[in-house]
C-alpha cells in the first residue's frame, strides 16, 4: 500500500497545549482514523487518569502571563511517538506529556483526549471491534469476518488481547456504577408522559445457574490425581433477567399459539458468585424502577439457595416455582409406572398436570401418598421425592392466580437467556480461566443493556437512546 505522510497539527481554542497531536497515517480516504482532516482536541486540564483534579502542566513551569487561573499549558519540551492500530492501519501519534506536581507523574492529556489509556494499542473504534466481534463469536472466526465485513485484518491474537483488556476495563466500570450511592430526584410536578410511567406496575424478576468449563490448575491434572487432590472443571455461572410486566406481550399468527415476547429487560451474568450477582441484579432492578413497583414477582425452579436469597434480599417479593420445573416430577413418577413415552403415562399424568395449574396441590399430593404403597422401590422414592419437592414449594404454586393477573407461570426468559450464553461459552474444545471468562460476559451485559457508549464514548452518536 502506498504511504503518505499526513501531518496534523491542531490547537484547541485558547493556545498551544499538550492536547496537539501529529499522526502519520496511511492515505486511505473515508476510513482514517486521524485523518488529513484537523482533530478538534479540547484542553485537558486535569491529568489522563489523575485522580489530583490539579492542572497539569509541562516541565520546566513557565506560566503565560496573560493566562486565566487555570493555566494553558505553552512550552513543549518534548513529543513522544506512539504507534496505535487503528482502522486505516498502523498510525504513528507524537504528542507533548505534561508534567503534573501534585502525583509527580508524566502524562498524555492528548491520549484522554482521543480515547486512549496508557495499556491501549488500538484506536478505539479498532477497540469496539474487538470487543464485539469476539463477544459474540471465538478469535477464529471473528478474524475472518471483521476482514470480510470491514476490510481491516486483526490477528486472532490481537482480537483476543484487546478484548481482555476492554473486557477489564468494563470490569472496572461495572464496579464504579455498584458503588455509586443511590440518587434520589427531589419531587417535581410531572408532565402527562411521566405520571404515566408512574403507574403500578409489577417488577418481574428471575434468576438460574449453568456451567462453564475453565482449565483449573494448567499442565498439573497428573501431579494433583496422584495427590488424591481434587480436579474440578465445571464450575458456576449466575445468570439472572428482570423487566415491566407491562414490557410483556404475545404476538403471533394465530390465537391459539401465541408467543410471548419481552420488549426491554436488563441482564446479568456473573463467575464471581452469589453474592456479586445479587449486587448486579439489585442494580438493575433498580434501573428498572424496584422502588416504584407496586409488586415484585420472583420466579426460579425450586434451588434452596434462590429462595433463601430473595426472603434475604426481597422479603416482599411474591415467590413462583417454575411450572415446567413443577411438572418434570410428575412426569418422573409416570416414566416409572407406565414406561417413558407410552400412552399409559400420558393419559395417567394428564390429570395431575391440571390440578398442578389449577392450584390443587394439596390434592395431587395425597394422591401421590395412597399410591406408595403398591409401587416399587425405584417408583416410591421417585414419588417421595416428589412429595417432598411439592410440600417445600406448595406456597409457591400459584399459578391459576398469576393468570388471573397475566403474569408469567414460567422462567422462560432466563432459560432462554442461559441457552444463549451457553452457545458462546460452551462450544466444543474450549476451556475458559476465571478472568477470561467475567471479562466475556461483563463485555456481553453491557452490550445487552444498551450502556455500550459507557465503554466507548464515540458509540453515543448511534446509541439506540439517541436516535
Amino acid at each position: 500500500m502506498r504511504r503518505r505522510l499526513c501531518w496534523n497539527k491542531t490547537w484547541p481554542a485558547g493556545g498551544k497545549t499538550s492536547g496537539s497531536v501529529w499522526s502519520n497515517c496511511t492515505n486511505t480516504p473515508s476510513r482514517v482514523w486521524a485523518s488529513s482532516r484537523s482533530i478538534s482536541v479540547k484542553p485537558a486540564w486535569n491529568c489522563n487518569g489523575c485522580s489530583c483534579k490539579k492542572p497539569c502542566r509541562t516541565k520546566p513551569t513557565r506560566w503565560r502571563k496573560s493566562a486565566p487561573t487555570a493555566a494553558r499549558l505553552t512550552d513543549k519540551k518534548r513529543r513522544v511517538a506512539r504507534w496505535i492500530d487503528a482502522y486505516c492501519g498502523k498510525v504513528k501519534l507524537v504528542r507533548t506529556h505534561g508534567w503534573c506536581p501534585h502525583c509527580e507523574r508524566w502524562h498524555f492529556p492528548a491520549d484522554r483526549v482521543l480515547g486512549l489509556r496508557e495499556d491501549s494499542t488500538a484506536s478505539p473504534l479498532v477497540q469496539e471491534m474487538c470487543a464485539l466481534l469476539v463477544s459474540k463469536m471465538p478469535a477464529e472466526q471473528a478474524e475472518a469476518i471483521g476482514l470480510r465485513v470491514t476490510g481491516r485484518r486483526l490477528s486472532r491474537s490481537t482480537l483476543a488481547r484487546e478484548t481482555q483488556r476492554q473486557g477489564d476495563h468494563a470490569i472496572a466500570v461495572r464496579r464504579r456504577l455498584l458503588d455509586a450511592p443511590v440518587w434520589v430526584a427531589p419531587a417535581a410536578k410531572l408532565t402527562a408522559a411521566q405520571d404515566q410511567l408512574l403507574e403500578p406496575f409489577t417488577l418481574v424478576i428471575q434468576i438460574d445457574a449453568w456451567n462453564v468449563r475453565e482449565r483449573d490448575h494448567w499442565g498439573q491434572t497428573q501431579k494433583r490425581r496422584r495427590q488424591n487432590l481434587e480436579v474440578e472443571r465445571w464450575h458456576w455461572v449466575y445468570t439472572g433477567t428482570c423487566f415491566r410486566l407491562s414490557h410483556r406481550c404475545k404476538k403471533g399468527r394465530f390465537k391459539n399459539k401465541l408467543r410471548a415476547i419481552i420488549t426491554e429487560r436488563s441482564y446479568v451474568a456473573t463467575r464471581g458468585g452469589v453474592e456479586a450477582l445479587m449486587q448486579q441484579l439489585y442494580y438493575e432492578a433498580r434501573a428498572r424502577g424496584l422502588a416504584r413497583a407496586q409488586r415484585v414477582l420472583v420466579i426460579a425452579d425450586g434451588a434452596v439457595w434462590i429462595w433463601n436469597l430473595f426472603e434475604d434480599r426481597f422479603p416482599e417479593a411474591v415467590q413462583r416455582l417454575d411450572l415446567y420445573h413443577a411438572n418434570t416430577y410428575l412426569w418422573a413418577v409416570a416414566h416409572q409406572l407406565h414406561g417413558k413415552g407410552t400412552a399409559e403415562a400420558r393419559q395417567w399424568v394428564k390429570p395431575l398436570l391440571k390440578q398442578i395449574r389449577n392450584d390443587q396441590v394439596a390434592k395431587v399430593i395425597t394422591q401421590l401418598e395412597e399410591l406408595k404403597p403398591r409401587l416399587t422401590e425405584a417408583a416410591a422414592q421417585v414419588a417421595d421425592d416428589t412429595i417432598d419437592y411439592y410440600k417445600k414449594n406448595q406456597k409457591r404454586m400459584k399459578y391459576k392466580e398469576g393468570r388471573k393477573r397475566k403474569e408469567p407461570v414460567g422462567s422462560g426468559a432466563i432459560e432462554s437467556t442461559c441457552r444463549q450464553l451457553q452457545c458462546r461459552m460452551k462450544r466444543c474444545g474450549q476451556f475458559w480461566s476465571t478472568r477470561g471468562d467475567e471479562a466475556l460476559l461483563c463485555l456481553e451485559m453491557f452490550w445487552r443493556n444498551e450502556r455500550w457508549e459507557m465503554l466507548f464514548p464515540h458509540a453515543k452518536l448511534t446509541a439506540v437512546a439517541n436516535n
